[in-house]
């Protein structure tokens, strides 16, 4: 148990454990009581700068964190690098993936209002008008096209979108991702 727990670096488990939960409550409480655009580059920003804290909290706290047995401590670098990791994989594969499902789950937001509806069914025109809380797949396309011009990667003049260099980078990257992982016929 020992062995394990100086391969684990308990320190630095302790430090993500409560920096993924300081994180995770602090962007839940903006996206709650503040009017927040671009949540997943807000999410992006404040996890850089939670890392650098995460850093700075590594390096000016004891090993042992007052509480661990000297058994239980390693080198400093190899849990700062420990920490960093087990950090980012909880933020990229842990919080950032359930807000984004959250937020742009489209299949998962239909669910959601066939549920809500009076009757628990929607006809097609029901989900078309309905969408979103009444909101409409019209309002959806709309906010995803808002979004991909906000972020430079789309272009919209006269009633029709196109890729900037940016979003035609990005396409070309996305594509030979999908191909390399065969999700081509997903979406």
């Amino acid at each position: 148990m020992v062995r394990l727990a100086q391969a684990l670096n308990v320190k630095a488990l302790l430090l993500v454990a409560l920096f993924s939960l300081t994180y995770f409550v602090l962007i839940t409480a903006a996206f709650r009581w503040l009017t927040v655009g671009q949540r997943a580059a807000t999410m992006l920003r404040l996890w850089v700068l939670s890392l650098l804290l995460l850093v700075l909290a590594y390096m000016v706290t004891p090993q042992d964190l007052w509480i661990l047995r000297t058994d239980l401590t390693d080198a400093p670098i190899v849990g700062l690098i420990f920490a960093a990791l087990v950090y980012a994989a909880a933020f990229f594969g842990g919080v950032l993936q359930l807000y984004n499902l959250a937020e742009r789950g489209f299949s998962l937001r239909i669910l959601i209002d066939i549920a809500e509806s009076s009757t628990g069914s929607m006809t097609f025109e029901d989900i078309l008008y309905n969408y979103s809380r009444g909101r409409g797949l019209a309002w959806m396309y709309q906010k995803r096209l808002d979004g991909l011009s906000e972020q430079g990667l789309i272009e919209i003049t006269g009633g029709c979108a196109r890729n900037t260099a940016r979003g035609a980078r990005t396409a070309a990257i996305a594509e030979r991702v999908r191909t390399f992982l065969r999700l081509e016929s997903w979406t």
